[in-house]
C-alpha cells in the first residue's frame, strides 16, 4: 500500500521523482512548484482511492454476510446507481449545493435501491433467493442508470461533467470533500468492526446466531446502515465505481478466512491496494489525458460477475 501510494503521487501527466515526494511529506513549501502540485491534485486524490477501496469493499464484505449471497456487492445490488441518481438530482435541482447534503441524497438513494430490492425479491418467487436479489438488483440498477441519463438531457450545462463522474473518476476531488468522507469512513470502519463478531455468527446461519443470542434483524439493520453509510459517501465523492466490493472480500476470505474480525479490516485493506492500483493504471489508458477509474474496475469486475454467477448457479457455493 505504500509503495503503491508513492506510485500515486508520483505519476501523472508530469513526472515528480521519489525524493521530491517524500520533501513534500515531510517538509512542504508554496514555493516549490511540485509541492503544489502534490498538494493540490495528487494527495487528496491518493488518499480518497485508499479510504473508497476500503469503504467499498467492508460494505461487499457486510453485505455478503447478511444476505449469505455470494453475489452481492454495493454495485449488484444497484446502491451505487441509486445513490447517483439521488445525487445527480440534487445536484440538478440545487446546484449550489454539496458537502453533507450530497452524502445525505447518496445515503437516501441507496437506502431507498436496497429497500426496493428486498421487497421485489420477497415478492418475486422461483428460483434461489440468492441468485434472485442479485439478477433484480442489477434491473434496479439499470432502471436508475436510465433515469439519471435522462436527468443529463435537462443540465446540458454540465452534462459531459457529470458523466465523467458517473464513470467513477477520482480527478479533482478536494481536500474538503477529502475531510467528510474521512470522518464518514472511520465512523462507518469503527461500526463495522463492533459488529464483526454478529457477522461471523449470522454467516454461520441464523438458526444458529440466534441460539448464541445474537438479534438478527438488529444486526441487519445496523449493517445495512453501515453499507449504505460507506457506499453512500464514496459515490458522492468520485461517483460509483462497480466491483471492487464484489471482487475483494472473495479474495480477502480466500486468504484470511471466514472470521469478520479479520476479513473486515483486511478486506479494507485489499480494497485499498486494488482500487489504488486501478486508479494508477487509469493514466496510462490515454495518457496523459484522465481515465475513469470507475472503467478499469468494471473492466476487471464484470467477468468476475459471470465467473461468480455459474459457480453459483451450479450450486458449488
Amino acid at each position: 500500500m505504500i509503495i503503491l501510494l508513492m506510485l500515486s503521487l508520483m505519476i501523472g501527466s508530469s513526472w515528480i521523482s521519489l525524493p521530491t515526494v517524500i520533501d513534500y511529506v515531510f517538509h512542504y513549501s508554496t514555493t516549490v512548484k511540485e509541492h503544489i502540485i502534490l498538494h493540490i491534485l495528487r494527495m487528496p486524490r491518493a488518499i480518497a482511492v485508499i479510504l473508497i477501496g476500503a469503504n467499498l469493499s467492508i460494505a461487499g464484505c457486510i453485505m455478503q454476510a447478511l444476505t449469505r449471497n455470494p453475489l452481492a456487492s454495493p454495485s449488484i445490488f444497484g446502491i451505487n446507481a441509486g445513490a447517483s441518481f439521488m445525487i445527480v438530482l440534487c445536484t440538478i435541482v440545487l446546484p449550489a449545493v454539496n458537502g453533507w447534503i450530497l452524502a445525505g441524497a447518496g445515503f437516501a438513494g441507496g437506502l431507498l435501491t436496497v429497500m426496493i430490492v428486498l421487497i421485489m425479491s420477497v415478492a418475486i418467487r422461483g428460483g434461489k433467493v440468492e441468485v434472485r436479489m442479485a439478477l433484480i438488483g442489477v434491473v434496479i440498477q439499470a432502471l436508475l442508470s436510465s433515469f439519471t441519463q435522462g436527468l443529463l438531457i435537462f443540465n446540458e450545462e454540465s452534462a459531459s461533467e457529470i458523466l465523467f463522474w458517473l464513470a467513477g473518476s477520482a480527478a479533482g476531488v478536494k481536500w474538503d470533500e477529502l475531510r467528510l468522507l474521512a470522518i464518514v469512513s472511520i465512523i462507518g470502519l469503527i461500526m463495522a468492526i463492533g459488529l464483526s463478531r454478529s457477522l461471523s455468527l449470522i454467516s454461520l446461519g441464523e438458526d444458529i446466531a440466534r441460539g448464541l443470542g445474537q438479534k438478527i434483524w438488529t444486526v441487519r439493520v445496523v449493517g445495512s446502515v453501515i453499507v449504505i453509510l460507506l457506499a453512500g459517501i464514496s459515490v458522492s465523492v468520485v461517483g460509483p465505481i462497480g466491483f471492487v466490493g464484489l471482487i475483494v472480500p472473495h479474495i480477502t476470505r480466500y486468504l484470511i478466512g471466514t472470521d469478520y474480525r479479520l476479513l473486515i479490516p483486511f478486506a479494507g485493506v485489499f480494497g485499498a491496494i486494488l482500487l489504488t492500483l486501478a486508479d494508477i493504471g487509469s493514466r496510462f489508458v490515454h495518457f496523459p489525458a484522465e481515465t475513469p477509474v470507475g472503467i478499469i474496475t468494471a473492466l476487471i469486475g464484470a467477468p468476475y460477475f459471470v465467473y461468480l454467477a455459474r459457480r453459483q448457479s451450479r450450486g458449488s457455493l
